[in-house]
């Protein structure tokens, strides 16, 4: 059985699979390569989404776009500025985009401004920005110059996409996706040792799931057994600005500089998250929440965690963490990597039943790539 491709192991981890354009035709076909723009945003553009845009007319794309960094411009502009790059002009255009644009002023001006100096004539949009400062209003805009707008296009497909930005905007919480690798056993090894589940391929694919999330959390038994560095190894080129943050509990501060996680990678810094006083690890950024089940509280954490801009957080370690996880409700996304054979050591009870919505598997050699999404 062949093993999971880097494309298909990137469309999982994001959120996939999406729409195939060249199986489409029409609006569809446009706003399938709008996400596939989008695509190239995430992991780099929050607290904002990662909107993608593309500009069409007479059936000819004239610009593309994706936003990419808070503070940058949106999508829209990117595709606005792609076109002009090429002296295409915007008269009488359709924008497909994926997200409503935004009317409001923030660290950027109104992308529907932008739309209609440019003189599009159409905007197809796959779902409405639920953000309070826009929620139709950019679609009332544009409206109000004369310009059609039509909603829903790939609507189930830009809604699962900007899933992530729609938790955050409604409950100040990241996206939370649960990755584990468990054995036919439904465990994870004898306790108190490095046990290897899965193929060195299959753990390379997983990886994808690292680049797509903006921080990695593990407990500190993780760390005190498998000594892991946390880092993003995706093969994949990324921008010079992504930040991926390596985030341990360490609810007592036990853990000593020695540990791999701490030592230093451009981009990647190390946290070190406590529920009371401790003195600190020199070069690495503490914080300090309140106490909860297992030490410190997940919630908290999380909340500060979105207070710091980030969207997404791969909790990729520990049973113990995992299972509290789940029973607090704090999982969107679980990957469960099951291999064929058995792992050892004590089976997890996971509750997954709030995942029955929706439920995705892939095999590979040696097992299954299982993965559960609150819809």
């Amino acid at each position: 059985m062949a093993e999971i491709t880097s494309s298909l192991a990137w469309e999982l981890a994001t959120g996939g699979p999406w729409p195939a354009p060249e199986a489409l035709a029409g609006p569809e076909r446009y706003m399938a390569m709008a996400l596939q723009e989008g695509l190239n945003g995430i992991g780099l553009s929050s607290p904002n989404p990662p909107v993608g845009c593309v500009l069409v007319r007479d059936d000819r794309v004239l610009g593309r776009g994706v936003h990419t960094r808070a503070g940058d411009p949106h999508a829209e502009i990117m595709a606005l500025r792609d076109a002009e790059s090429r002296d295409e002009s915007m008269v009488g255009a359709t924008a497909f985009i994926t997200l409503e644009p935004c009317c409001h002023h923030g660290r950027t001006p109104p992308c529907t401004d932008a739309l209609i100096r440019a003189g599009i004539a159409r905007v197809c949009v796959g779902v409405r920005d639920p953000n309070p400062r826009v929620d139709g209003g950019g679609f009332a805009l544009l409206r109000a110059h004369g310009i059609e707008v039509e909603e829903g296009t790939l609507g189930e497909a830009c809604a699962r996409f900007h899933a992530p930005f729609f938790k955050l905007i409604r409950t100040g919480l990241p996206w939370v996706v649960l990755k584990l690798a468990l054995g036919s056993d439904n465990a994870m090894g004898p306790t108190g040792r490095t046990t290897l589940i899965t193929s060195p391929q299959v753990q390379q694919s997983a990886h994808a799931l690292r680049r797509a999330a903006e921080a990695i959390l593990v407990g500190r038994r993780t760390v005190e057994v498998d000594d892991p560095q946390l880092s993003d190894r995706w093969p994949a080129p990324t921008l010079p600005h992504r930040l991926f943050r390596r985030v341990v509990l360490d609810s007592h501060g036990l853990l000593t500089i020695d540990r791999r996680v701490w030592k230093p990678i451009e981009g990647q810094p190390s946290m070190q998250v406590t529920a009371g006083e401790c003195a600190g690890l020199s070069g690495v950024e503490q914080l300090r929440v309140p106490p909860g089940p297992g030490g410190c509280s997940l919630r908290h954490l999380l909340h500060e965690l979105a207070a710091l801009g980030i969207g997404r957080v791969l909790i990729e370690g520990g049973a113990k963490l995992a299972s509290t996880a789940l029973s607090q409700g704090l999982v969107d996304e679980f990957h469960w990597f099951r291999a064929d054979q058995p792992a050892g050591g004590e089976p997890l009870t996971l509750e997954i039943e709030g995942f029955s919505s929706q439920r995705i598997s892939h095999p590979f050699s040696g097992g299954t790539w299982e993965i559960l999404r609150h819809t």
